[in-house]
């Protein structure tokens, strides 16, 4: 079942249900910034594109969490930076992972 999220002013990310401190935290993550280095790694992978794998072992670096790299795939969906055609790869646990394509202009 999805979850319900919602947008604040300032544009952070929680559920509706969530307490007031994850919404204050939401607040505080800079989406921009995450957005940015997303789409770089995403970018680096050429027309081969990227699996989920790939996206994190590039922002290992960046010291970045992993529950913060995950959101922004559907917002640069969204906004037309990447896109997702159904092709799959297997990830290092084995497991199939949606391959993400940066949108050329």
């Amino acid at each position: 079942m999805t979850q319900t999220i919602s947008h604040s002013k300032s544009d952070a990310l929680a559920r509706t249900h969530d307490p007031k401190t994850s919404w204050e935290a939401a607040e505080k993550v800079d989406t921009n910034r995450l957005e940015g280095i997303v789409l770089r790694a995403i970018k680096e992978c050429g027309k081969k594109g990227a699996i989920h794998d790939d996206v994190y072992a590039r922002l290992e670096l960046h010291k970045i969490r992993e529950s913060s790299i995950t959101p922004r795939y559907k917002q640069l969906e969204n906004k037309g930076l990447i896109y997702r055609d159904g092709t799959t790869r297997k990830g290092s646990m084995g497991r199939s992972q949606l391959v993400m394509y940066y949108k050329e202009e």
